[in-house]
């Protein structure tokens, strides 16, 4: 069950290209680019105890964002929860 306390997300812009080289040694740094932030499960549906399934909100959750000036046709991009779910969206999907 999602807590309303933990209802928050962060959305982040994905790196074109990754290092090629081995990670043996502790792990290459890559830039991910913050790039918005927000509550994903409306309050109304804490108010009125009607959570669905996250499957259910992660459509409605796109379709916000791809609304958003800042998501580019050529990108993918990363939602975070605090709730320990995740999922990658990109415009041509």
């Amino acid at each position: 069950m999602i807590e309303e306390r933990l209802n928050f997300c962060r959305v982040f812009e994905l790196p074109t290209n990754y290092p090629k080289d081995f990670c043996f040694g502790g792990g290459i740094p890559v830039e991910f680019k913050i790039v918005d932030w927000f509550n994903p499960i409306p309050s109304n549906d804490f108010e009125t105890k009607k959570i669905k399934r996250w499957e259910d909100y992660v459509p409605m959750i796109k379709e916000f964002l791809l609304l958003k000036n800042y998501i580019k046709s050529n990108r993918k991009y990363l939602v975070i929860t605090d709730f320990d779910e995740a999922f990658i969206f990109s415009r041509e999907e």
